[in-house]
């Protein structure tokens, strides 16, 4: 094709024309490519939407529950309280539920240093036990412990459990079982 294009130059030069030639096919081939790209581009966008709306999320089960559940209030335990010297407030799946935080207030300075004290992965932490399932996730898969500096009332830490296989998802009814065996009972997990 160059040899056609340089071959029209060179006889329009010798008819004395100053324009050079230029191959329209190149421009309309251009014209076609980024044209196809276009209708590419948006064919993907439209067959990708498609397939994120019509395929269910990795946590269908946890979409199922929140549905057939709306949010309920966070329960509380006085004897939990009064024994650990702690309030618990949420418990959250984190990292598309490769975690769970479970969060607490600290009400009596005193008595939550037990839950303070020892290792970050200490036995005196709590597990987490799905409501109408066997599965829960226990102190051993404790990732971290936030306790560390002023641990007066008021306060409020976190502890984070590794989740491994989805145990806990998002909607699920848990309870939260001390080492002493007392227990907070239904426990919506949110994210």
């Amino acid at each position: 094709m160059t040899a056609t294009v340089a071959a029209v130059d060179l006889a329009r030069e010798a008819s004395g024309s100053a324009q050079p030639a230029t191959d329209d096919r190149r421009g309309s081939r251009r014209q076609v490519v980024a044209y196809v790209g276009a209708l590419a581009l948006i064919a993907s966008a439209i067959i990708g939407g498609r397939v994120v709306l019509n395929h269910p999320t990795p946590n269908h089960r946890a979409a199922a529950i929140s549905v057939a559940h709306p949010a309920a209030a966070f329960p509380s335990s006085p004897t939990v309280e009064a024994a650990w010297g702690i309030r618990f407030t949420n418990v959250l799946v984190l990292a598309d539920n490769g975690g769970v935080e479970l969060r607490y207030q600290v009400v009596d300075t005193a008595k939550a240093a037990k839950i303070h004290q020892g290792a970050q992965m200490s036995n005196e932490l709590p597990s987490i036990q799905v409501e109408g399932a066997d599965s829960s996730v226990a102190p051993s898969a404790v990732l971290m412990h936030f306790h560390h500096g002023d641990t007066s009332a008021g306060r409020t830490y976190s502890i984070i459990y590794g989740n491994a296989g989805g145990v806990i998802a998002s909607g699920e009814f848990v309870s939260v079982v001390m080492k002493d065996g007392l227990t907070l009972k239904h426990i919506q997990v949110t994210n």
